[in-house]
């Protein structure tokens, strides 16, 4: 298993999420979907900003090519909150 580092458990969740059909994603569920799901998979603990903040950092670098992902869409909408699509190579 890999080690629970933010980006790895951020890594795990996108994944998760492309392989149930879920390429939308939205800044509330890196508050609370993220969170929990590191909490309860991987046993650690971490706050919504330091996921947010990993989660700039990758969508920044690209950093997503060893799960699929090609490119992250930023999504404009109506509301203040985050938007994003993960475009995958299927």
């Amino acid at each position: 298993m890999r080690k629970a580092t933010t980006k790895n458990i951020i890594k795990d969740w996108l994944n998760d999420r492309i392989l149930n059909g879920k390429k939308i994603i939205k800044s509330h569920e890196f508050e609370i979907d993220l969170v929990e799901y590191g909490t309860w998979f991987w046993g650690v603990k971490k706050l919504p900003s330091a996921y947010s903040r990993a989660w700039r950092q990758m969508r920044a670098a690209n950093d997503f090519e060893d799960i699929g992902v090609t490119a992250v869409k930023q999504i404009k909408t109506k509301g203040k909150e985050g938007t994003w699509e993960l475009i995958t190579r299927t």
